[in-house]
């Protein structure tokens, strides 16, 4: 065996054995996880994803009862955890579900070993459709995934 790939498995080894205790399961039961080949991939390229966090920058605001302006920004790791310490104050629940499928479109190609960045449609909304609709505000958000520094910071 390479030496390379013998790092590789330990490092493969490391992130299963992080991702069980996350979970919080015991070895009998996180061995249908392990075993089950969908997750094979996931397991290979989870270390790589984890360097990058997503970012969903509002690009348009207009009427929004929770105060989002362009330019504020909301942070996910590679996971799809919202990165309260680093969000606003206030973030309106109904950014989310739309957000929600954003982040899965961003975190199947990083656990697929793809670019994330390679979503098409990376732009949502909130429910609500503005006042020429018949709504109250509408917010746009454009979501991109970007690689961290060693400190797991998002550049600039």
């Amino acid at each position: 065996m390479e030496k390379g790939s013998h790092r590789g498995t330990v490092k493969r080894e490391r992130i299963i054995g992080i991702i069980q205790k996350r979970l919080g399961f015991e070895d009998s039961e996180f061995q249908a996880i392990e075993k089950n080949p969908r997750f094979q991939r996931l397991f290979d390229n989870a270390l790589a994803a984890s360097q990058y966090r997503l970012v969903a920058e509002v690009i348009e605001s207009r009427g929004c009862h929770s105060g989002h302006t362009p330019g504020q920004k909301l942070f996910f790791d590679s996971s799809g955890n919202l990165l309260t310490r680093e969000a606003p104050e206030r973030v309106c629940a109904f950014l989310l579900p739309n957000l929600l499928l954003l982040v899965n479109a961003f975190f199947e190609n990083l656990m697929n070993g793809r670019d994330p960045n390679e979503v098409i449609f990376n732009r949502t909304g909130c429910f609500d459709v503005g006042p020429a609709c018949g709504g109250w505000g509408r917010v746009v958000l454009e979501m991109k995934a970007v690689k961290t520094d060693i400190k797991g910071v998002v550049p600039g």
